[in-house]
């Protein structure tokens, strides 16, 4: 569905996107993570044709992205950063003027897909309204009406939730699932963490202009190193600490213990769920285990980690 290769685009001596490549599959919503500057808008505007690449090669909907520019815009939506929309008009009159810029059919057919847009978008209440008068959650709805107003296959979305509300920012997530539930394939530029879970099957994370990591949020936790939390009654002498023969296991760290806890407290720092041979060898020395257990790591950990 979209195929991205060796992606390149520099300002002056400032290399903006470097090397970039990967694909996202049809129906699939594909978080674009990085944090501010890393190359993401740069990257979108590339892809929905409003930017030139300086070399690389794209590909959407089996398509030459630079042979056939204008014929992608046709079948791409692009909401961009800030979402540029021209408030002084009312809001129905604004989607018939994008309406008749793309020369689409008359305004019999724009009614219909109006009705069609404002359902799925939720601007029932902001007809009749200049967009200026909106708030900034109903603003962002009409860019994603505007977006969509086409029907079209592929969407770019750019930061889409940036300066929302927790209900508003909530809201435009559900209109995007929904927009996935119609089979729009969606590429979403985001640096807001809780964002990506929510909505994406899988996350691309870029950082000064390359790809750090694309992945599952399965994958994405199971490639990082597994932390193991191991508590015992008392402190292990010097003669029971074997657990460093254990096969995976990086670095044991402690103990700690809290005052007026009989706790020792170990961290355990793995290359794979050791948890098993933790409890085995422990049955086996006899040692006072009573606590054992894996540490997730949130997407936000990660994510630092990979950035930097």
């Amino acid at each position: 569905m979209i195929e991205v290769r060796e992606l390149q685009k520099s300002y002056g001596s400032v290399r903006a996107v470097d090397g970039v490549g990967f694909a996202v599959n049809e129906g699939e919503i594909v978080g674009f993570l990085g944090p501010n500057g890393a190359g993401k808008t740069t990257t979108l505007r590339i892809l929905a044709g409003s930017l030139p690449q300086d070399g690389g090669t794209v590909r959407i909907l089996g398509r030459d992205h630079a042979s056939d520019a204008l014929g992608l815009k046709r079948r791409i939506g692009y909401l961009a950063e800030n979402n540029p929309i021209y408030e002084h008009m009312e809001t129905s009159e604004y989607l018939f003027f994008l309406w008749s810029a793309r020369a689409l059919a008359g305004r019999d057919a724009f009614r219909r897909r109006l009705k069609e847009v404002v359902a799925s978008c939720g601007l029932a209440t902001a007809l009749g309204k200049d967009i200026g008068e909106l708030s900034k959650g109903y603003r962002q709805r009409v860019g994603l009406a505007a977006a969509i107003l086409h029907d079209p296959e592929v969407l770019f979305l750019d930061e889409p939730t940036s300066g929302l509300d927790p209900i508003q920012a909530r809201e435009v997530r559900e209109l995007i699932l929904n927009l996935k539930s119609q089979g729009k394939t969606i590429l979403l530029s985001t640096h807001i963490l809780p964002e990506v879970q929510a909505v994406c099957d899988r996350v691309l994370i870029i950082h000064r202009g390359r790809l750090v990591a694309d992945r599952t949020f399965a994958e994405l936790s199971g490639s990082q190193e597994h932390l193991i939390t191991v508590g015992f009654a008392r402190s292990l002498s010097n003669g029971e600490t074997q657990l460093g023969s254990i096969p995976g296991l990086i670095a044991l760290e402690g103990p700690v213990s809290a005052e007026g806890v009989k706790e020792f407290t170990y961290r355990v720092r793995a290359s794979r769920d050791i948890r098993r041979e933790i409890f085995d060898l422990a049955a086996q020395k006899k040692l006072p285990l009573i606590e054992l257990k894996m540490e997730r790591k949130s997407l936000e950990e990660i994510f630092h980690e990979l950035t930097r």
